[in-house]
């Protein structure tokens, strides 16, 4: 691919002087990585960044920044109420892509190294909901509809893989399969993880309840075509496309309102529920993160904010 013809990166001027093509590296950075949601995080916080360095440091180029800079940034992001979570985050990208440019042999350090992050105890503040909840959630949806068809399989589906919300979203007819007597579906998660997942009984019933609505409507079906679109489209009129996440975020929000669900439930407490649900039942905590497509067990550990049950104590062991 000829790099001249990439869209340059940043906003500003590039730098004629500077020994290194700004297009060029940002470009090699970025599309390393296969995940579109990760390349549109790193894309967002690099900005964040090379905005401040061009407002703060005026003929900083990104292989002058020191210890002292990145120091700065941190301060900036405080002031402008980051949190110290969304601060780390930042942090770990820049460290990312200075860890590149020494790969490339453009910089003999990397400046982020010595800038301190945040202490944050590691446990995932997203709510979760009750096996009760979760039950008049799904029962609350009207199925005599186009739309209610689609959201008792969507949230089916959540309830019972915690799949993120992009793999829900992005599966299409060819990720439908059979296996050993059992309707699975193959997705690739985060991480470039290829996952098989067989669907539960209630699923099922779910999915082909709104299956038949959509071929009654002559959706198009074929391998390419995405399972879960909308029902409408006041804007273009083209169904054809996935849901976005504030389409699944509005869909779980309403019948978390309908059943009286308080807090802030977003379709992340789907991902959370199951995984609650499934350490609460003593499943060990490498089958769960093997299931829901953790690479590492801390991570899994982090979604568990259900409380140990008191005859479940190792002291009744000894």
């Amino acid at each position: 691919m000829n790099h001249k013809s990439l869209q340059p990166f940043s906003g500003f001027q590039i730098d004629q002087s500077a020994r290194f093509d700004r297009n060029k590296i940002y470009y090699g950075f970025i599309h390393n990585y296969s995940s579109p949601h990760t390349r549109d995080a790193y894309t967002r916080d690099l900005r964040k960044f090379l905005q401040f360095i061009d407002q703060s440091f005026r003929g900083l180029n990104e292989l002058q920044v020191e210890h002292s800079h990145l120091v700065a940034f941190k301060d900036f992001l405080q002031r402008d109420d980051y949190s110290q979570r969304s601060v780390n985050r930042l942090l770990a990208t820049l460290w990312s892509f200075y860890d590149y440019l020494m790969d490339l042999e453009l910089i003999d350090r990397n400046p982020v190294s010595r800038v301190k992050r945040f202490s944050i105890p590691k446990e995932v503040r997203t709510q979760d909901l009750s096996d009760e909840q979760v039950f008049n959630l799904l029962s609350a949806i009207d199925e005599s509809t186009g739309a209610g068809k689609l959201h008792k399989a969507v949230l089916s589906l959540f309830f019972t893989t915690g799949m993120r919300h992009r793999e829900v979203s992005h599966l299409q007819f060819k990720c439908l399969d059979e296996e050993n007597g059992f309707t699975i579906i193959r997705y690739t998660a985060k991480g470039s993880q290829e996952m098989v997942t067989p669907l539960n009984p209630k699923v099922l019933t779910a999915l082909g309840n709104y299956l038949r609505w959509c071929e009654a409507q002559d959706y198009p079906m074929g391998p390419e075509d995405y399972i879960f679109r909308p029902t409408r489209n006041a804007h273009t009129g083209n169904l054809n496309k996935p849901l976005d996440p504030k389409s699944l975020n509005y869909i779980i929000k309403k019948y978390a309102k309908k059943t009286g669900v308080t807090g802030k439930i977003t379709i992340h407490s789907a991902r959370s529920t199951v995984i609650g649900m499934l350490l609460d039942k003593g499943h060990a905590l490498e089958r769960v993160a093997d299931f829901v497509g953790h690479k590492n067990i801390s991570m899994t550990k982090a979604y568990n904010k259900r409380k140990l049950r008191i005859q479940q104590s190792l002291s009744l062991e000894l």
